[in-house]
């Protein structure tokens, strides 16, 4: 290398740079090494630390825990334990693992390793929680009747995902005789975090309030209209301009056998399955709901199409066909099974998919959120 590299001082100068406290001592506790900042924080220098065991910079109420402490070391790095150590002036509250290692006692830590733990824990309890939110925000059993039956599939890329989907029966009060209608709707929101997952919870609670709302029994549902107010509702709240949500609206009128759709966003488009020689991608679509688009751009629109008996309609998020494999996506691959197992129910259509995504990834992280919903009318 061409330098003489003194790697005791290195090592020193390591020691007392970093911010924690750091005492070895041998096997009987005599303290043998000390960095900077314990001395600093103790009062006492090198050579008066080196003089001491360590249960004698420990205050009397902590000592029987100390020599426990001593005692109970292993080569696995214990739990952070608090003491007061004594110093030469004043007493320090410090929360310091130790580790046996070469028959040498390593003690290190710092006052900030409660705090930490502090958080993390209550980190890890709002998210458990906010798990709990998000799969309550998924529906449970969907709608299967003699004329419509629909299945779904949702895995999360991390423990929280953006993406969101519900199918509900539109309740149309006294004149549920006279409607038969179906909403089943897509959302998939930028990032797969906690602030992604609360964001897609927010956009089912949109849809939610509009019907509670806005929406009168008996009146023709327009995915452009929900979307429009979804818009409005968003724009309101003002968040950051970095989020894209993404929403496929559908309904199904088995009355008047139409199928209305909105697309905000979807670039993989849905797939409808009409027979094994006509599948169509419904590929109107429009920008994403953002505040970073100015509002005057949005022109939403709804595009209808008559239901066929046996028609099958798939809409999934990207993560399904945006996966990718050894150079390869599954979009592709997902197309080619749809068209061979369309004529199956929507519980099987799902599980065969299911099962050959997995087959297509085998071992690989999945990269994206994964929502499928499968809708399949009877043979009415």
């Amino acid at each position: 290398m061409g330098h003489d590299v003194d790697f005791i001082e290195i090592n020193k100068t390591i020691t007392d740079i970093i911010d924690e406290h750091i005492l070895v001592c041998s096997p009987d506790g005599q303290i043998i090494f000390s960095n900077k900042i314990l001395q600093n924080s103790l009062g006492y220098d090198d050579i008066e630390l080196k003089q001491k065991k360590f249960v004698e910079i420990i205050e009397d109420i902590h000592l029987n825990k100390a020599e426990t402490f001593i005692k109970d070391a292993s080569e696995c790095v214990s739990l952070p334990e608090e003491f007061l150590f004594n110093g030469k002036h004043c007493m320090i509250k410090l929360h310091v693992k130790i580790l046996r290692k070469n028959n040498l006692l390593y003690v290190y830590g710092n006052e900030k390793y409660a705090e930490y733990e502090r958080v993390k824990n209550r980190l890890d309890t709002e998210i458990k929680n906010a798990i709990k939110i998000h799969e309550r925000s998924l529906p449970g059993n969907l709608p299967d009747t003699e004329n419509i039956s629909f299945a779904s599939l949702y895995i999360p890329a991390q423990d929280l995902g953006g993406d969101l989907f519900d199918v509900f029966k539109v309740d149309n009060g006294l004149l549920n005789d006279y409607f038969d209608q179906y909403v089943c709707f897509v959302a998939d929101v930028s990032g797969h975090g906690l602030d992604s997952a609360m964001l897609a919870i927010f956009v089912k609670d949109t849809i939610n309030s509009y019907f509670r709302h806005k929406h009168i029994p008996g009146q023709v549902l327009s995915p452009k209209e929900i979307m429009n107010f979804f818009l409005e509702e968003y724009t309101k709240e003002g968040y950051p301009t970095e989020y894209l949500v993404c929403i496929f609206f559908a309904v199904f009128d088995l009355k008047t056998k139409e199928l209305t759709y909105c697309n905000a966003g979807f670039h993989m488009c849905p797939i409808l399955v009409v027979d094994k020689d006509n599948i169509i991608e419904l590929n109107e679509g429009y920008f994403p709901v953002s505040t970073a688009i100015d509002i005057e751009l949005y022109n939403y629109k709804d595009h209808s199409i008559k239901l066929l008996p046996d028609m099958t309609l798939v809409i999934m998020s990207d993560g399904l066909p945006e996966q990718r494999c050894r150079n390869e996506y599954y979009e592709g691959r997902m197309k080619k099974l749809i068209k061979n197992i369309y004529n199956l129910q929507p519980e099987h259509m799902v599980k065969k998919i299911h099962e050959d995504f997995n087959d297509f990834i085998k071992y690989e992280k999945i990269n994206d959120d994964i929502t499928l919903v499968v809708a399949k009318l009877s043979q009415y």
